[in-house]
Parts: structure tokens; C-alpha cells; sequence
């Protein structure tokens, strides 16, 4: 059986039939108004999942700084207006005893924010037409080991940060230059292949399919990975020079835009997974 690049290169022999066919799935699926529920859902499951990452690392002997590096961080992606309501609101939780955090209040922070990726499974299904034959605790185990999951990621990711300079620094001191430009180099390829992992495991794990293959690299990883980093970019820089949200909203102005930028993941996390469920479709037509 081919593989999805392999009928993504068909496809694309036909590119307008192939964007044609791509695009009134994703509106018969209803996906611009599922990726606006399930923005509101990130943005309902934002913080929590922020306090309870926050908390588990506290337990963690010799990992600092965790706070500032997420923030900082954000400060690269989420629009500077958003940032700063989500900053103050984060600085604002943590300034309480950090000791007080792990309790009870983590493992609700969990539920709450484990609500996000069972969105993302409902979603899922509609794109590969399918319903959940999920019993909803067996739903919403995969949903809680998926924001652990992504939990672990985001502090390796931190702890590649946060050694890549002295590391590239020893490097450069046997190697030169150029080996403390490779060891950076490499910093990052490691933080992409992170970030191409996640998203390849929620492709896998939340749609309810029984035959899908794993692939780490499939053309939806790309198109979300690619698609949603350029976006993100553009309409920061868009509402940094020419958006007038604060001056049209008022204080409304930084959770428009949060909601907005929430909604950019959403549509491009659909949107990839749209596109491997139509390749696995043409798949199955060629076997």
C-alpha cells in the first residue's frame, strides 16, 4: 500500500482538483466553526495547563527559571498585547507559595487542561468521519496522558534551552566556531523534532481510527508545522503595525487577540488532519 507522500505526489499531479477536493472537505466538515470551539476550549485549558506544568516542575530538584523561559517563550509567538494580559495573569497566579500548588489544585488544573485534547479528539473524528466508540473515561485517560506527554516535552525542551549556550560554548572552546554554531544548530533541530513529534501522536491517538499509520513526518505535521509558524508570524507583525484592537476593543483588545491566535493553531491543527484523513481516503481507493 502506497504511502501519504506517495498519494500526496499524485494528488498534487492535479493541483487545483487536489485543492478543490481538499477544501469543500474542509468546509463540508464544518471545520472553520469546530476550530473556533476549540479555540475557546485552548484558551479554557491556557492557564490551567500552565499552573499544573509550573507545579510538577517544582518537584523537580535543580530545574529553574521554568517560569520566565515559558514566558519568554510566549513572547516569540503569542502578539505582544495578548502577551502581556497572559503574562500578568500567569506572574499573577505564581506569586502565591508554590508549595501550596501541589495539592489538589494540580490535579484539577490537569482535568482542566486535559479538556483541550478532547476537544482535539472530537474534532478528529469529524475530519476522518468516523464516531468514538471510546468509553468517555478511556477518552479522557488518553487526554490526561497526552498533556503529561506534552508537559514532559515542554520541560526537555526547557532543559535543551536552557544548556544549549554553555553547551555550544564548551563545544566552541575544542572545536571552534563552528562547532558552537553546530551545537546551536543542533539545539534546534532536537526542538523541531519535539514539536513535530507532539503533533504527530495527536494525529495518531485522537482520531478513533483502528488502521491509521504512525508517521512522524506526515504531510499534515508539515502543513500545521509550517502553515501555523508562518501565520503566527504574520499576524503578530500585522497587529503590531497596522491592527488597532486596543484602540477599537479597549481592554477587550488582548483576549481578541489571544482568541484569535488560538484560533490560528485550531484551524491549522484541523486542517493537517484533514489532510492525512483525505490521503488515507485516496489511499484506500488506489490499494
Amino acid at each position: 500500500m502506497i504511502g501519504r507522500w506517495a498519494a500526496l505526489g499524485r494528488e498534487l499531479r492535479r493541483p487545483l482538483a487536489f485543492l478543490g477536493a481538499l477544501g469543500e472537505r474542509f468546509s463540508r466538515h464544518r471545520m472553520p466553526g469546530l476550530a473556533a470551539g476549540l479555540a475557546f476550549y485552548f484558551l479554557l485549558a491556557f492557564f490551567p495547563f500552565i499552573l499544573f506544568l509550573v507545579a510538577v516542575v517544582t518537584l523537580v530538584p535543580g530545574v529553574e527559571g521554568l517560569t520566565d523561559w515559558l514566558l519568554k517563550s510566549a513572547a516569540d509567538y503569542v502578539p505582544q498585547e495578548a502577551f502581556k494580559m497572559v503574562e500578568g495573569i500567569i506572574r499573577g497566579v505564581l506569586s502565591t507559595r508554590r508549595s501550596g500548588l501541589v495539592s489538589i489544585g494540580v490535579v484539577l488544573a490537569l482535568w482542566s487542561s486535559s479538556s483541550g485534547f478532547s476537544s482535539v479528539m472530537d474534532c478528529l473524528n469529524v475530519a476522518y468521519g468516523v464516531t468514538t466508540r471510546r468509553a468517555w473515561w478511556k477518552a479522557r485517560l488518553e487526554a490526561l496522558w497526552l498533556t503529561i506527554a506534552l508537559s514532559f516535552f515542554m520541560v526537555l525542551a526547557f532543559v535543551l534551552t536552557l544548556f544549549a549556550g554553555p553547551l555550544a560554548t564548551l563545544v566552541g572552546s575544542y572545536l571552534g566556531p563552528a562547532g558552537g554554531v553546530a551545537t546551536i544548530a543542533f539545539n534546534w533541530v532536537i526542538s523541531l523534532a519535539l514539536v513535530t513529534l507532539v503533533t504527530a501522536t495527536i494525529y495518531y491517538v485522537c482520531p478513533d481510527v483502528e488502521e491509521q499509520p504512525w508517521q512522524w513526518l506526515s504531510p499534515g505535521v508539515v502543513v500545521f508545522t509550517v502553515g501555523f509558524g508562518v501565520a503566527s508570524a504574520g499576524f503578530s507583525v500585522w497587529v503590531a503595525r497596522f491592527g488597532s484592537y486596543d484602540k477599537t476593543y479597549g481592554s477587550l483588545g488582548a483576549p481578541i487577540i489571544l482568541l484569535f491566535w488560538l484560533y490560528l493553531l485550531a484551524t491549522f491543527l484541523l486542517l493537517g488532519g484533514e489532510l492525512n484523513a483525505y490521503l488515507d481516503e485516496r489511499r484506500a481507493d488506489q490499494r
